[in-house]
């Protein structure tokens, strides 16, 4: 992955997990302002970039699938385990299963249209 593609697909995971808190707040109709939002989103950001770290996903250029999905269940486990004891926050495990469905729909979701994409474009170029 080139460093651009690293950037852009950190981002793209960036709002994946921006958009599942969002999308949780509007679910629950919570209305607990900028405070809450950061702090139901700062465990999942420091989960994934120490999960993205470990399975190089923004480096390596092999097994990118594999490297997505080990991301998402490597950084919802230690986010949940960060919301569980450095928060006063509940953390069902229901909660734990949501987050990995949505995280891994979204952030594989997103690669599987950017490479659909990027198939057609070079079969239509060939």
């Amino acid at each position: 992955m080139t460093r651009r593609a690293a950037r852009w697909a950190a981002v793209a995971d960036a709002a994946c997990l921006v958009a599942f808190v969002a999308i949780g707040r509007t679910s629950h109709d919570l209305h607990g302002g900028p405070g809450w939002f950061v702090a139901v989103l700062w465990p999942f950001a420091v989960g994934w970039v120490g999960a993205a770290l470990v399975t190089r996903l923004y480096t390596a250029r092999d097994h990118p699938w594999w490297r997505a999905g080990a991301t998402v269940l490597l950084g919802v486990t230690a986010a949940l385990v960060l919301r569980a004891t450095l928060t006063t926050r509940a953390t069902p495990v229901i909660f734990g299963v949501v987050a990995v469905s949505f995280l891994a729909l979204a952030t594989l979701g997103w690669r599987l249209v950017v490479a659909a994409l990027s198939r057609r474009r070079a079969s239509v170029a060939a």
